[in-house]
């Protein structure tokens, strides 16, 4: 930098950041106090580019007063001499600047000279030990491709004699191929010979076991009810015969007591002392205790409780397999599970005899699950107890309505033993 010359933005940051700062205290101040016009566009920057120190360069250089405001708040220890003399602006203070301004450089070109030669210095290092090392693989290159053509010369005999060897061996493999495909043959001809056997034994067992049972259960049947009649019998006539002795005469049958009326609607199951409707242990009570109960659920109200992220069809094969052990578990209860959608979507087939108190139904086109499931609440004979799972509202008011109890879907999830995220609160819920 030459004398006349004003040190360059970089060399001023220092000075200008504090510059920065001292306009931000001021607006904090009670009354605040402006900074300039110029500065003001910049004092929510985070990150200040050359064009933003430009900006706050031109304030500090138009603006005396804030100038002067800066000098009160800096030490020249915080910004560097260049800075300082730039700041307050002493007599000869362009000359001392550019002389400080060509001290640096001096000092910067010497160290990036010092900073290159010792590049070079090592870059030569490096290379005469990648040359030494390069000599060392080349020697060893040398006795290794010696070795290699002696070990080839050996390899091509030992070749030349396993080849002789393999041929032997070949014409070996091929009369042993050929006794065992007519070994195998035969073995397969007698296996199946066996496997038609063993079927025909196994069904023949299975006859004779079959019989042996009925034929069992038949002659305890029939002596069991004998023996009942017989002793009935005889007390009865001892009955009659000691009334008779006494003058006694057999009385008159009642007549016999109407049939009770036929219920008009139907009412939910109560539930024991001490018991909680919709929770867990309701479900089981219901499950396990109410005879001929039938179990309505509404299918992806409950899959979007456990497996929302994957497929519909994925997860109607998980639920519809942990359905099938439930029904397992309480083989009394008939599953019905309701999908909205068509037969079409329907890809799962059961393979287990659980699957036998389940029973799958798809809504028709333009019918919803929640309709479906109300539906089948009024077709089922009033005096058959129902369940109904759903966390629809309006759906549970419906089957309240009608008679049915209610199970909340994580509830199901609970008994079946998976452990469910409860965001509304439904956990502790219940009412007696």
């Amino acid at each position: 930098m030459k004398p006349g010359d004003s040190p360059t933005t970089e060399q001023l940051r220092a000075v200008l950041m504090q510059a920065v700062e001292v306009a931000r205290a001021g607006q904090r101040e009670k009354p605040p106090i402006d900074p300039p016009a110029r500065l003001k566009q910049v004092l929510t920057f985070k990150k200040f580019t050359e064009r933003a120190m430009g900006q706050v360069r031109e304030a500090v250089e138009s603006d005396e007063e804030f100038r002067g405001r800066v000098v009160g708040a800096t030490a020249e220890t915080d910004v560097g001499r260049v800075g300082w003399l730039w700041l307050t602006r002493p007599d000869g203070w362009e000359q001392e600047s550019a002389e400080l301004a060509a001290a640096a450089q001096r000092e910067s070109e010497m160290a990036a000279c010092a900073q290159r030669t010792q590049e070079l210095v090592q870059r030569l290092q490096r290379a005469e030990a990648a040359k030494k090392k390069a000599d060392t693989q080349r020697d060893k290159a040398g006795r290794e491709r010696d070795e290699a053509r002696i070990e080839a010369a050996q390899a091509r005999t030992e070749v030349r004699r396993a080849e002789e060897e393999a041929q032997r061996l070949v014409a070996e493999l091929d009369q042993a191929r050929d006794a065992l495909d007519a070994a195998e043959s035969t073995l397969a001809r007698s296996q199946r010979k066996q496997t038609r056997t063993d079927e025909k034994l196994r069904s023949a067992l299975a006859q004779v076991d079959g019989l042996k049972r009925q034929l069992r259960d038949s002659r305890e049947q029939h002596s069991e009810e004998v023996s009942s009649l017989k002793a009935r019998l005889a007390a009865a006539e001892d009955e009659v015969a000691m009334a008779r002795e006494a003058g006694f005469e057999p009385p008159s049958e009642p007549e016999p007591k109407p049939a009770p009326p036929p219920p008009t609607k139907r009412t939910p199951v109560p539930m024991p002392g001490g018991l909680l409707n919709d929770t867990p242990e309701a479900a089981e009570y219901l499950l396990r205790q109410v005879s001929e109960v039938v179990v309505l659920v509404d299918g992806y109200n409950v899959t979007f409780k456990n497996w929302e992220k994957l497929p519909v069809q994925k997860q109607r094969r998980r639920f519809l397999q942990k359905m099938e052990e439930l029904s397992a578990r309480y083989p009394a209860a008939e599953f019905v599970v309701v999908f909205d959608g068509t037969e079409t979507d329907y890809d799962y087939i059961s393979t287990t005899a659980r699957s036998l108190g389940v029973t799958v139904r798809f809504s028709q086109p333009g019918v919803t699950a929640d309709d479906y499931i109300i539906d089948q609440c009024e077709s089922y004979p009033l005096w058959r107890h129902l369940v109904v799972v759903s966390e629809d509202n309006e759906v549970r008011e419906r089957a309240r309505d009608r008679g049915a109890n209610l199970v909340h879907p994580r509830k199901l999830l609970e008994i079946m033993g998976l452990e469910v995220e409860d965001p509304d609160g439904w956990t502790g819920f219940g009412d007696r």
